[in-house]
């Protein structure tokens, strides 16, 4: 604390920069002087072919991937409603190995007899 006093008594409390008279008038007209001139391009005309080809690039697109599927999915049976309707959930359930059966009933967060209401499709209302 006294070192700042001691230095404002030595060197006193005016600002000693000055800004020569006019200099921020003079400013902008001095540096767009010494810019270089610059070539004034006019603007390209845009075809319509420019306009259409990232539409026409992403319908391609679409219709390769479309395609792939198609061939991918050849040799797979793909079963209809009324195919669907026939298969039972027993059905579908007889292919998933007993390693996963556990963790998806872990996951439904059911204890056992709310999961045997629901396999034996009982009325929940009557017992409860």
């Amino acid at each position: 604390m006294k070192e700042d006093t001691e230095l404002k008594n030595r060197i006193g409390k005016d600002n000693s920069f000055k800004v020569p008279d006019g200099y921020f008038e003079n400013l902008v007209p001095e540096i767009m002087k010494q810019l270089p001139e610059t070539e004034v391009y006019e603007a390209k005309e845009i075809s319509l072919w420019e306009r259409v080809k990232p539409w026409v690039y992403m319908v391609a697109m679409f219709c390769g991937i479309m395609f792939g599927l198609r061939v991918m999915m050849k040799g797979r049976a793909v079963h209809s409603e009324n195919e669907m309707e026939n298969i039972s959930s027993a059905d579908s359930i007889q292919g998933i190995p007993d390693e996963y059966i556990d963790p998806i009933l872990d996951q439904t967060m059911m204890d056992d007899y709310t999961l045997y209401m629901y396999l034996t499709d009982a009325d929940t209302e009557i017992y409860n």
